[in-house]
């Protein structure tokens, strides 16, 4: 198990996000993951971490305390309950090499908390996993911090990290020294901490005693058996990141978002261009690509996509779309320049949730740049993407 340590920290401002439920065992991770995403279209990383940021709210957090940060030690990490069984956090990385043989932190101990199927410690060269409080320092009911074992969480407990733009599967697989130390030295109340294989992951310093960064990494958990993973040091890292698509998917799907179409013609409306105003943005649940189109609010703002036909001929432009306003957005549709009609585009819920508008438009073969623009005063809708069919 793993104390406090003093190391040079590379300070990294980044954002992050996490994962969902799945309920499988490891040794058919792979199978199952595979055919899953092959049946149902996939949510993506920042479609994902979207949401947990979006659910990560003062109502759905768990922790009464703040958490001390492992590698600042400032007290400035929250546990937030994003759906229901799924917990996540945003924190430091500080570097575990327990279970290595080389290049140990100052307090490396020769076993991790958790063993692998085969009841050997888990090798943080080898494994990717995230580190937890052995105890609750408190000695309360509900514990005033996250507590693991109060939230049917147990080792090798499925896991999704995030940093920078990269998503990896991970597991639980050490703790925290236990809580008869003195008030700076790791227990429940610390949060921050992770393997050397999951730091060479998602691209972070590995060294036990010079790596590691102060903040932005998301650490998504997912409780209950069923998201316990089975296997040895030799394969629990390829079981683990079997999982992460599916993972997505389903944190994806129980948030509320709308999975992107599937495979096809679609273009997406961030490759395009914006009139004056007008900008990309990712701030909302269920957007496919790396995110939307919004323009000015303005009557004649506009986007323009480029979208490729294989052959010329009248084809149907089907437009996804929110409007999370009371009123409708109409908007021209032109093709090369070209005015091809008006097409309403109805309210939808709310900016998190989209819908489709279609028109039927003369396309020629090869490349065509598409024109969406607003007819009133709030400009267009947000506009993710344009399939042809």
């Amino acid at each position: 198990m793993s104390s406090t340590r003093t190391r040079v920290a590379v300070v990294i401002a980044a954002a992050l996000a996490l994962v969902s439920p799945l309920a499988i065992r490891a040794a058919d991770a792979a199978t199952t993951s595979t055919s899953a995403t092959a049946a149902a279209p996939s949510f993506t990383a920042a479609q994902v971490l979207a949401g947990v940021k979006k659910n990560s709210t003062t109502a759905n957090k768990v922790n009464s305390k703040p958490h001390i940060n492992t590698q600042t030690r400032a007290k400035n990490v929250n546990v937030f309950q994003v759906t229901p069984g799924v917990f996540a956090y945003t924190s430091s990385m500080a570097i575990d090499t327990d279970g290595s043989d080389r290049d140990p932190d100052p307090d490396h101990q020769n076993q991790t908390t958790f063993q692998d199927s085969n009841g050997r410690a888990l090798g943080a060269h080898h494994v990717p996993f995230y580190v937890l409080g052995d105890d609750c320092f408190d000695r309360k009911k509900p514990c005033p911090h996250f507590f693991f074992k109060e939230h049917n969480i147990k080792g090798r407990q499925f896991a999704l990290m995030f940093y920078k733009g990269k998503v990896i599967g991970s597991i639980f697989g050490d703790t925290q020294t236990a809580n008869n130390q003195t008030t700076s030295d790791n227990d429940s109340r610390e949060l921050g901490e992770a393997s050397v294989k999951a730091a060479q992951l998602l691209g972070i310093p590995s060294s036990g005693t010079t790596g590691g960064v102060d903040n932005g990494v998301t650490v998504v958990m997912f409780s209950g058996p069923s998201w316990v993973v089975n296997g040895t040091n030799a394969n629990l890292n390829a079981n683990t990141q079997a999982l992460v698509q599916k993972a997505l998917d389903d944190l994806g799907a129980s948030m509320g978002g709308t999975p992107p179409p599937r495979p096809g013609s679609t273009f997406e409306a961030e490759t395009g261009t914006l009139s004056a105003g007008g900008t990309f943005d990712s701030n909302h649940l269920g957007f496919t690509g790396t995110g939307f189109a919004n323009t000015a609010n303005a009557v004649g703002a506009f986007v323009d996509i480029p979208v490729t036909a294989a052959a010329a001929g009248t084809k149907t432009l089907s437009f996804r779309y929110s409007d999370g306003t009371t009123a409708a957005r109409p908007a021209t549709i032109s093709v090369n320049g070209t005015s091809r009609g008006t097409l309403n585009f109805p309210t939808t819920a709310n900016w998190d949730t989209w819908a489709t508008a279609s028109i039927s438009v003369p396309l020629t073969a090869g490349t065509n740049t598409i024109r969406v623009t607003g007819t009133t005063a709030g400009g267009t809708g947000n506009i993710d993407s344009v399939t042809i069919s």
